[in-house]
């Protein structure tokens, strides 16, 4: 495997038993055993050929969409909300693989069809995750994904004429339904607006922005080399969650918190450097997924830090959650199984001549 990404894969996991520890001292035994499981995803991912995975991208995607309907028919979630599959002791939430299985449907398409190939297909296909995602409701994923999206477009070397044009085609279909979406999940406009009171200085405690609050108490109480797993937190909802970075950084302290953010940069670049070297669908792949890894980390820490709206995007590898663990494991190891590829294949030419 990759040093560089397996020793920041098994860092990131530490930081989060550390920070799931100081949230939830009950939870930990819990997420020790979602953590062994990311590392067998990760293995898996290691060991799977790309080659093979691209082929199958769009059985991938295919089968994604069909769990993205199936939640929204006997799904389950708190105040109406249906994004999880409840199996047991085994919980499923399939727009965590949504994000994935579009990574690897567009790298399968551009290592087939090349940039020049019309995108309509790519585009319906993209925006029909996106819409499921979207009527969940969760405006936060169904953003990341459309995001993504349109970085690896961007990436692959679509015409930026052709992204707009089919840009303001999306806008013009889905703007006469955004007022009756608003309207219907109003915890979405809520957000932005606790949001935007919060940088006027207009919150108040248990108000919206109460966990953007609690999260910045908990940052600075932190100090520069924190209080330890032991100590009490503040009270922060979803402390082992969506707001765990304020959980690590309170427990390792500023220090700790750098050097997560370090990893996360880590994995970025090295996602640049493997995608590089390959050409195709493995060189957007690469991008791709450290792309996933590295922006979804990056929103997560923003909203901790209050620069963002409240999204509730996981923080890779560290969040307690056994679908986003899973993923981010598999990511990791997908890209790792690239890096040895690319490392390689200088050699294979070598012997050839």
């Amino acid at each position: 495997m990759d040093p560089v990404l397996l020793l920041s894969a098994l860092l990131l996991l530490a930081f989060g038993l550390i920070g799931v520890g100081t949230a939830e001292p009950g939870l930990l035994q819990d997420h020790l055993l979602r953590v062994g499981a990311a590392l067998l995803a990760l293995v898996l991912g290691h060991l799977l050929p790309p080659r093979l995975l691209l082929r199958y991208a769009l059985h991938a995607l295919v089968g994604v969409l069909l769990l993205l309907v199936l939640v929204l028919l006997v799904g389950d979630g708190p105040r109406g909300v249906r994004r999880w599959f409840y199996l047991g002791p085994v919980v499923l939430q399939p727009s965590e693989l949504a994000k994935l299985a579009l990574i690897l449907y567009l790298s399968s398409f551009v290592g087939r069809r090349g940039e020049d190939y019309p995108i309509l297909g790519p585009v319906l296909a993209v925006g029909s995750l996106v819409g499921l995602v979207l009527v969940e409701p969760d405006f936060a994923t169904a953003a990341f994904l459309a995001g993504l999206a349109v970085l690896l477009f961007v990436l692959a070397g679509i015409p930026w004429p052709r992204l707009l044009g089919m840009g303001l085609a999306v806008a013009l279909v889905v703007l006469p339904f955004s007022g009756l979406y608003l309207a219907q999940f109003r915890y979405v406009s809520e957000r932005f607006a606790n949001f935007v009171d919060y940088l006027q200085g207009e919150s108040e405690p248990g108000g919206g922005a109460y966990q953007v609050v609690q999260a910045k108490k908990a940052l600075l109480l932190g100090g520069p080399f924190g209080q330890g797993p032991g100590a009490t937190l503040p009270h922060l909802p979803e402390a082992h969650n969506d707001m765990v970075f304020a959980s690590v950084v309170f427990a390792t302290g500023w220090l700790g918190g750098a050097v997560v953010f370090l990893l996360y940069t880590l994995i970025l670049l090295r996602s640049l450097a493997v995608g590089l070297a390959l050409k195709g669908g493995e060189r957007l792949l690469a991008l791709g997924l450290g792309l996933y890894l590295a922006l979804q980390a990056a929103l997560n820490i923003g909203v901790t830090l209050g620069v963002l709206p409240v999204t509730g995007v996981p923080l890779p590898l560290v969040s307690y959650g056994g679908s986003s663990l899973l993923v981010s494991g598999f990511a990791v190891g997908l890209l790792s199984r690239l890096a040895r590829e690319a490392a390689e294949r200088p050699r294979r030419k070598g012997v050839a001549r």
